[in-house]
């Protein structure tokens, strides 16, 4: 109960501190607080009921007379007495088991700060292998919008235009600003991902997007999983080599802090 009491009052933390978005999408916050915060409660109520049938005094009938008859003793009840911890190998084995799996959690929780997902996540997961979301939508809009429209775009939204159409006179005249972090396109040399995670439901489903930005020399100006905002439009791409017709040609790369909401939703 300590345990899971304090696991759900860490959850609490993170959700005040803002970072339980590094976690779950922020459709489910309201949900999470709420049950997280009935467990609390719960914890604190079972743990005070606990301690009130431990120390609750127990009346033990007496064969030697009137005078002993009804008399009360108070003890602890550390055995068969109030609650019991389980007595059968399973039931040890269980009650064991869901204590550690709930301390390591909670160790883990403290000891690992909340971070988003790195590199090593894109590594395992390709780049915009995903579904996008609302791309027919942000098609639609690039074909009609304004240049508020396009600023507005992240790079999802690009990322799924790229994959609707190559044609270098579609892109013409539209301005892009996007933010995201670095990660090398090692099949292309001069050339990094401006990458974000899409986010579903959870980080376990998280999946990389990017938009390939042609930039030679990038890294002794840039490491790996730094954060940049890049102002720039999309071009042919100069290396005929390079598997990437079109690329987001940068007319400034701006490092910038990670946003306070790292994921898109």
């Amino acid at each position: 109960m300590v345990l899971i009491g304090a696991i759900s009052a860490l959850i609490l933390v993170f959700w005040l501190s803002g970072q339980l978005s590094f976690y779950i999408h922020p459709r489910y916050n309201l949900f999470t607080v709420v049950m997280t915060s009935i467990a609390v409660l719960l914890s604190v109520m079972a743990l005070v009921i606990s301690s009130k049938v431990r120390k609750k005094p127990v009346v033990h009938p007496s064969d030697h007379g009137e005078h002993d008859s009804g008399a009360i003793h108070e003890h602890d009840h550390d055995d068969n007495d109030g609650v019991d911890f389980p007595t059968n190998t399973l039931g040890r084995v269980t009650a064991v088991s869901a204590a550690a799996v709930s301390a390591v959690a909670l160790v883990a929780l403290v000891i690992l700060p909340p971070a988003t997902l790195s590199t090593v996540t894109v590594e395992n997961r390709a780049i915009n292998q995903a579904a996008l979301g609302d791309i027919q939508g942000a098609f639609a809009s690039a074909q009609t919008g304004e240049e508020a429209t396009f600023l507005a775009f992240t790079v999802r939204e690009w990322a799924g235009i790229l994959r609707q159409t190559q044609d270098p006179a579609f892109f013409q005249g539209k301005p892009v600003d996007v933010v995201g972090f670095v990660v090398a396109d090692r099949e292309n040399p001069g050339t990094f991902f401006v990458t974000r995670f899409v986010v579903s439901c959870c980080a376990v489903d998280a999946q990389p997007v990017g938009v390939p930005v042609f930039e030679p020399g990038f890294e002794q100006q840039f490491a790996a999983e730094s954060w940049v905002r890049i102002v720039g439009e999309f071009v042919i791409n100069p290396d005929p080599a390079s598997s990437h017709p079109l690329v987001l040609r940068p007319f400034e790369i701006i490092p910038t802090e990670q946003p306070r909401d790292p994921y898109l939703f």
